[in-house]
C-alpha cells in the first residue's frame, strides 16, 4: 500500500495554516472580504514556501459555494475537488514543459470558455519564469485584458525572468522563506499527529537545512521516519552536514592556531561522508553569527539559532580577535567558491585551515599585514611603554653624595648586615650565584618568548584583552607575569577570588588568545593569589623592667658626655 508524503498530507487548507507568510494571506483576505480582487497574480519566493498551496487556497475561497469568503469551508464539492485536484475550472499547468507558443495559444482559446461548475476559472502557471519569450508575447493581451471568470495566478521562483511588461499588469507577492523556528514548531506538531519519536536538536538541524522551505523540510523528516529514527546523528548523516559541536571544535582549533586539530577534523568529516562543500557553507554561516554576536547589540533576530547555541556563540566570539575574525570569514568564503571549481574540496578546506592556523606560511596580503602587525607588537613599536630593567641610568647632581643607580649591578653580591651591639668575625664573601634563566617558549614567529619580552609587551596583551573582553581584562588589569614553565603561563594577581576567575576556561582562553596573539603562542594559564607582606613585629610597651643605667643609655647613643654637677 503506497502512503501519501507528508508535505502531500499537511498541505496548508486555509490562509491560516500557510507558515510564515502574514503579509501575502491577510492582503489577500482583505481583498477578498471587500470585492477588490486582481484579474492576475504573481507569486514569487523560494521552493516549498506556499506558492502554490496559496493560490488553491484563493481558488477554494472565490469558489466555495459559501463565498467568495475569506475563509472557505473545505466542505463542499467545490472545495473538496480543489483539495483533491480535480476540478474542471482549476487548472494547473507546469511551464516547465508547457510553456511554447502553440501551448500559450491553447491556454489562451480555453480561458474564453465559461466555468464548468465554479463561478470563476482559476489558471494556475507554475515555474512561470519557464515561459518562452515568444509564448509571453503570444500571452500579453490575454494577460492584460482576460474574461471576467479568468484569473491567473503566476508561480516562480525567478521572477527576474518574467517579462516586464507581464509583471505589471499582475499584483506581486514575494512569498518570504519561514524561520526555522518556525519550521521547527511544525514538525514537532506534525510528528505529534503522527506518533513520531524525534529529538529536538534533529529537528532543529532538519529545519536549519530546509533554508526556508517547509516542503523540504516535511520531505526530509518522511525519509527519517521511514528509517524509524529521528535522531541528531542520524539527520547529520542524511543531510551531509556537521553537527553543531563539530563546527564549534574546528573554530575552536583554527583560533587556537592547531594547524594538526584542524586537518584531523576535516578528515573526520570525509571518513563521515560528509560533504565538504555544505561544511564550508556552514562554516561561513558560522563565522557570520559570530561576527554578529561579536559587533551587533540585539542580533536575536539577525541570527535564527537556538538559545543554547546562541550562549555558546557568545563564549566562543569572546574568544577570537575582531581582525581575526574577519581574517576567517574571508579565507573560507574564498575556500567555498574554489570548491565549486576544483575537483578535490578537501584540497581547498585543507589549505584555508593551513592558511588560518599558520600565516606565516600565507603569502596572502591580509598574511603579510597579520605577520607585520605581530612583529610591531613583539618590537614594541606602537609605544608601549620600555619597562624600568630597560630604562638608561639618569645621572644625578653632584651635591647628591650618593646616587641611586636604577638598575642594581649583578656582578655585587648582597652585602651582609650589620650587627649593632656583637661584633663577631667577617665572614667569607661568597660568590654570587648566577641569576636564574627565566624559561621560555617557542614562537612561531621564529624568536624565543621570555619572561622579560612578555613583560615589557604586557600592557599590549592587556590591551587585546580588552578588545576582547572587558570584564576579563577588569580581572586581568592588577596581574603581571611571574614565570613561563613549558606551555604554561603564571600571572600574580592580589586577590584570589580574581586567580580563580582568571583560570576559569573562557577567561583563560581569552587572556591565550591575547598572547597567541602577540607573541603567536597559545599557553595555559595559570593565576596564583599574592600573598601578603608579613607585618613588622611591635614594640613592647608593657614591660617593667628597668631599662638600666640612664647614663649608660645616652653614652650608647652619643658616646662619652660630660655631666657638671
Amino acid at each position: 500500500m503506497t502512503s501519501i508524503a507528508l508535505y502531500r498530507r499537511y498541505r496548508p487548507q486555509t490562509f491560516e495554516d500557510v507558515l510564515g507568510q502574514g503579509h501575502v494571506t491577510e492582503t489577500l483576505q482583505a481583498g477578498i472580504r471587500e470585492g477588490r480582487v486582481a484579474h492576475a497574480f504573481l507569486f514569487s519566493g523560494s521552493r516549498g514556501t506556499g506558492k502554490t498551496s496559496t493560490a488553491r487556497i484563493l481558488a477554494k475561497a472565490l469558489n466555495c459555494e459559501k463565498g467568495p469568503t475569506p475563509t472557505p469551508c473545505n466542505v463542499c464539492e467545490t472545495c473538496v475537488s480543489i483539495t483533491d485536484g480535480r476540478s474542471l475550472d482549476v487548472i494547473e499547468i507546469d511551464a516547465a514543459s508547457h510553456g511554447g507558443v502553440d501551448d500559450v495559444r491553447d491556454l489562451r482559446e480555453n480561458a474564453m470558455l465559461a466555468p464548468a461548475i465554479a463561478s470563476r476559472k482559476i489558471y494556475i502557471v507554475d515555474e512561470a519564469h519557464m515561459v518562452s519569450t515568444q509564448g509571453w508575447n503570444a500571452f500579453l493581451k490575454t494577460v492584460e485584458e482576460p474574461p471576467e471568470h479568468v484569473i491567473f495566478v503566476f508561480a516562480t521562483t525567478e521572477p527576474h525572468k518574467v517579462l516586464p511588461t507581464i509583471l505589471s499588469r499582475c499584483q506581486r507577492f514575494d512569498f518570504r522563506r519561514v524561520s526555522s523556528s518556525t519550521i521547527a514548531d511544525h514538525l514537532a506538531e506534525v510528528c505529534a499527529a503522527e506518533g513520531f519519536t524525534a529529538d529536538s536538536g534533529a529537528l532543529q538541524l532538519i529545519a536549519r537545512a530546509a533554508e526556508g522551505g517547509v516542503r523540504d523540510a516535511l520531505s526530509t523528516l518522511d525519509q527519517l521516519a521511514s528509517g524509524g529514527s529521528i535522531t541528531v546523528a542520524e539527520a547529520s548523516r542524511l543531510l551531509g552536514v556537521a553537527a553543531g559541536d563539530a563546527l564549534f571544535e574546528f573554530i575552536d582549533s583554527l583560533a587556537g592556531g592547531d594547524t594538526a586539530a584542524a586537518v584531523h577534523a576535516i578528515a573526520r568529516l570525509v571518513d563521515d561522508g560528509q560533504d565538504l562543500r555544505v561544511f564550508a557553507r556552514a562554516l561561513v554561516d558560522h563565522f557570520r553569527a559570530l561576527l554578529l554576536t561579536k559587533h551587533v547589540e540585539d542580533c536575536e533576530s539577525l541570527i535564527d539559532v537556538t538559545e543554547e547555541t546562541r550562549a555558546r556563540l557568545s563564549g566562543q566570539a569572546d574568544t577570537i580577535a575582531a581582525p581575526k575574525l574577519l581574517h576567517l570569514l574571508r579565507l573560507f568564503i574564498d575556500a567555498s567558491a574554489e570548491m565549486r571549481q576544483q575537483v578535490s574540496p578537501r584540497l581547498a578546506l585543507e589549505l584555508a585551515a593551513v592558511r588560518a592556523t599558520m600565516p606565516e606560511v600565507d603569502d596572502s596580503a591580509a598574511a603579510a599585514i597579520a605577520r607585520i602587525e605581530r612583529l610591531e607588537r613583539l618590537l614594541d613599536v606602537r609605544g608601549t611603554a620600555i619597562s624600568a630593567a630597560d630604562a638608561p641610568v639618569i645621572a644625578k647632581p653632584a651635591s647628591d653624595p650618593q646616587p641611586t643607580p636604577a638598575v642594581a649591578p649583578a656582578e655585587e653580591a648582597p652585602q651582609p648586615a650589620k650587627k649593632a651591639v656583637k661584633k663577631s668575625a667577617p665572614e667569607p664573601v661568597k660568590a654570587p650565584e648566577p641569576p636564574p634563566v627565566a624559561p621560555h617558549l617557542e614562537s612561531s614567529a621564529g624568536g624565543l618568548l621570555d619572561i622579560e619580552k612578555l613583560r615589557r609587551s604586557w600592557a599590549v596583551v592587556l590591551e587585546e584583552v580588552r578588545k576582547q573582553s572587558r570584564r576579563v581584562h577588569a580581572y586581568v588589569a592588577e596581574t603581571k607575569p611571574v614565570s613561563i614553565d613549558g606551555k604554561v603561563l603564571l600571572l600574580e594577581t592580589p586577590f584570589p577570588f580574581h586567580a580563580q576567575e582568571l583560570e576559569a576556561d573562557r577567561n583563560a582562553r581569552i587572556i591565550a588568545a591575547a598572547v597567541a596573539g602577540v607573541f603567536g603562542v597559545n599557553p595555559r594559564i595559570k593565576a596564583i593569589a599574592k600573598v601578603p607582606d608579613a607585618e613588622p613585629d611591635e614594640p613592647d610597651f608593657g614591660s617593667t623592667e628597668p631599662a638600666g643605667d640612664p647614663l649608660d643609655i645616652v653614652r650608647a647613643g652619643f658616646g662619652d658626655v660630660v655631666i657638671e654637677e
